[in-house]
């Protein structure tokens, strides 16, 4: 095994010891999301719209209508049951809110769509979170703990490849943040049963990309119940457009492929109205 210098092991004990509390209750991958914690005041939204199809209502609601250029939307979106019998929902949005910007590039399930000051639809853009090495010092020298037979052969090819020492840490973070994604995704979430009356929102949450650090905006702070949306750009003044979808509806293909089996009620489509976003210098 090769050992740390002191300092070095601090820093990465100190990174792992967060990432561990922080990733228990809902993901155990390093920073995709960066959840707040429990906030009693309740946030207004500044807009709040709604569409119904079938059983479900589905409600946006957007905290803030006047952004400046280069700012962030934050948003919630809840489906309710407003029929008498239950519904259920496993919509990957309730549980990890990263899944939004994935359900929006595909545009099925939960998902939100927007139109630039153009009136053109806006593009999606993949934002990755900045990963475990997103806060640590690469110019310090030494080389980080390696554990195990796996991670020492390819500490000696790195070495042998003449990376330097930086590079091979960088390595050594991305390969063990890779291993813990793999093993959350033994951990399938169940979805949720909604009885008459009962409603699903989506978290708090907020994150921190690679392009955020790049930029050197700060870190950002939770809003209330809002989950931050760092896949739209708004970086031109002028006036936007956002709203948000629920698709489950079958498509004839899938109608097709199941044959004469009976459609769920929650497979509808519900689409809110727009909401208007001015951005300013």
């Amino acid at each position: 095994m090769i050992k740390t210098r002191a300092a070095n092991w601090t820093v990465l004990t100190a990174m792992l010891i967060c990432v561990s509390a922080c990733g228990k209750k809902d993901d155990a991958a390093p920073t995709p999301i960066l959840s707040a914690p429990a906030i009693t005041e309740k946030v207004p939204a500044q807009a709040a719209v709604k569409a119904s199809s079938g059983p479900v209502e589905l409600t946006f609601l957007v905290h803030k209508t006047e952004l400046k250029v280069g700012e962030y939307i934050w948003q919630q979106i809840r489906i309710r049951n407003i029929s008498n019998k239950n519904i259920f929902t496993g919509d990957l949005t309730f549980d990890n809110p990263r899944e939004l910007q994935k359900q929006s590039r595909s545009k099925y399930g939960i998902h939100i769509e927007a139109l630039g000051s153009d009136g053109k639809p806006l593009d999606v853009k993949y934002q990755e979170p900045a990963d475990l090495g997103s806060d640590f010092n690469y110019g310090v020298s030494g080389l980080l703990e390696v554990e195990g037979p796996e991670e020492e052969a390819m500490v000696d090819r790195w070495t042998k490849q003449g990376l330097s020492l930086v590079a091979i840490n960088t390595k050594l973070i991305k390969f063990n943040t890779k291993k813990m994604r793999a093993a959350k995704k033994n951990d399938e979430w169940s979805g949720i049963e909604l009885l008459p009356g009962q409603s699903a929102e989506t978290k708090s949450a907020f994150f921190y990309s690679y392009r955020d650090k790049a930029l050197k905006r700060p870190k950002p702070r939770p809003i209330g119940d809002f989950s931050q949306v760092d896949f739209f750009e708004f970086d031109v003044p002028g006036t936007y457009r956002i709203r948000a979808i629920y698709d489950r509806a079958p498509t004839p293909e899938l109608n097709k492929m199941r044959g004469k089996l009976p459609i769920s009620p929650e497979e509808v489509l519900a689409i809110t109205p727009w909401v208007q976003i001015t951005v300013t210098p």
